[in-house]
């Protein structure tokens, strides 16, 4: 009995499929072990979400910008809106100025005059109130040094009035709780 011998010519010159067929194979071996390919897999799914979350970040800042963007917009149409209105109520009281000063100067009637000029005090005190401005009343009280600016001392004879407002030079307003205008008083000091 004769055997069938085969012989395979392994060289890679001979028999170039069969040589290419072991290298696959050789380099399918000589891949990563599976627990560091799984890592390897985990890494770049992370990267991705870590991809992800970056973009949507980028994108709640740009959209925090627009809104910001938007509010300034709001924000400066009102203050406008609101300053028009203040300038609105001003037009009447500056038109009677001008009359008040024209009829000054055609009747030469200084009482009508004064008495003109102290109608549009009043209406500038009641379209500044309407606003919230009011004007510090300090007279006769005890100095603030944060309403109103000692501008002279003067002498009085009461121990009870050393320190007191004894004359208002200019009138301090306050709109609200912020001071406008400080007023420039006289205060009272005693001396014995």
């Amino acid at each position: 009995m004769e055997e069938d011998l085969k012989v395979f010519d392994k060289r890679h010159w001979v028999n170039p499929e069969a040589r290419a067929e072991e290298d696959e194979k050789e380099a399918e071996l000589k891949k990563f072990p599976t627990y560091v390919a799984k890592l390897e897999e985990q890494i770049a799914q992370h990267d991705a979400k870590l991809k992800e979350y970056i973009a949507a970040y980028k994108e709640k800042m740009a959209e925090n910008d627009q809104f910001r963007a938007r509010l300034e917009k709001d924000v400066d149409r009102r203050v406008e809106a609101k300053l028009a209105e203040f300038l609105r109520n001003l037009m009447p009281s500056m038109e009677h100025l001008e009359m008040a000063i024209g009829s000054a100067k055609k009747t030469k009637d200084i009482d009508r005059l004064i008495e003109g000029v102290v109608m549009i005090k009043s209406g500038f005190s009641r379209i500044f109130a309407e606003y919230g401005l009011v004007e510090i009343d300090c007279l006769g009280k005890l100095f603030n040094p944060a309403h109103a600016e000692a501008i002279q001392m003067a002498d009085v004879a009461e121990k009870e009035r050393d320190n007191i407002v004894v004359a208002i030079v200019q009138a301090g307003y306050m709109m609200r709780d912020t001071l406008i205008s400080p007023a420039k008083v006289i205060i009272g000091q005693y001396k014995e």
